[in-house]
């Protein structure tokens, strides 16, 4: 005989199966929090955080051990260690929403290897994700810190000046060194006038120009758009500028710019503590911090590595949709 949808019995099973799936959720989240080999939260937590029985905890455990999703192994009153977890499962359990990276402009063959890097990685644990382009590492930060990204990309140098370690809203992680400035990338454009093209917008290229070019030497320092150096200053309208490299249909060299690295010691050094790149993870989404962590690493450092080296007319060059 059928079940009446509004009878006890359905009642009570439709607030059962409600409240298993709040433990797997809140379970999924703490496992893709922490990692393999930290500890969950105890059972009486769960309990008394979601308001269950330690029957439906211990449901939503074997349930997740028999998915494949987590294996955990007991530590008596210590809870249970995270002995293997696929991420994959947990965040489809989670019914976590995609993740949102903020990079800087497309241009810079560091900046396509992060999208590649990000998109990879995220592909290989089947997690949703969307990558957007935002000039100015201030309005990407900014964008994490509203609610409207989840990850941002910037510079060493910008993490430790705008961020710092103990942000309340903000996690870091730090990749290698040479993966936001790849040697020899930071670049010098133009001749020995005294009219430098300056980014206000642009943290690291305004400090680099004012290291590079002080003022007080009676440099004169004219607004630009940096990925426009070239083009102002063949416009005549500055004499000189700092670039990031960039994969352009025509150089600098081949539009006749000089061209050469910064001379400065302070410059150098700046660019030397700036020149990894460092993901600012938003704390609102604490299951992206062992997410982020596993991925892997080296593969970054080793796409941008790849970029960099190609010579400048390798066919990988000439992607449109990575030109400016």
């Amino acid at each position: 005989m059928a079940t009446n949808s509004s009878s006890p019995v359905a009642i009570a099973s439709a607030k059962l199966q409600r409240a298993t799936e709040t433990v797997l959720r809140s379970i999924a989240i703490d496992a893709l929090a922490l990692g393999a080999g930290m500890t969950l939260p105890k059972g009486d937590s769960y309990r008394e955080r979601l308001g269950v029985g330690a029957g439906t905890v211990q449901q939503a455990f074997q349930i997740l051990a028999t998915a494949e999703a987590l294996t955990t192994q007991s530590r008596g009153h210590l809870g249970r260690q995270i002995v293997e977890s696929r991420i994959d499962r947990l965040w489809q359990i989670a019914e976590l929403d995609p993740v949102r990276l903020v990079l800087p402009p497309r241009g810079p063959l560091e900046v396509r290897a992060m999208a590649e890097f990000s998109a990879t990685s995220f592909r290989r644990l089947d997690i949703p994700y969307a990558i957007a382009h935002r000039r100015g590492a201030s309005e990407r930060i900014d964008a994490v810190r509203a609610g409207d990204a989840d990850v941002a990309i910037v510079s060493s140098g910008v993490a430790a000046q705008l961020v710092g370690a103990n942000d309340p809203d903000l996690e870091q992680l730090v990749h290698a060194e040479g993966t936001f400035y790849a040697p020899n990338r930071l670049l010098v454009l133009g001749g020995e006038g005294r009219r430098v093209a300056i980014d206000s917008n642009s943290w690291d290229q305004r400090r680099l120009t004012e290291l590079e070019f002080p003022e007080e030497e009676g440099f004169e320092y004219v607004e630009v758009d940096f990925p426009r150096v070239p083009v102002e200053i063949l416009r005549g309208n500055v004499d000189v500028g700092i670039w990031h490299e960039m994969q352009t249909l025509i150089s600098p060299t081949l539009a006749g710019l000089h061209v050469r690295q910064p001379r400065r010691a302070a410059t150098h050094t700046m660019l030397e503590q700036s020149s990894a790149a460092v993901m600012l993870v938003s704390k609102a989404r604490p299951e992206l911090q062992s997410v982020l962590g596993s991925l892997h690493n080296r593969d970054f450092a080793r796409r941008v590595s790849e970029l960099t080296s190609l010579p400048d007319d390798s066919p990988e060059l000439l992607d449109l949709f990575w030109t400016v």
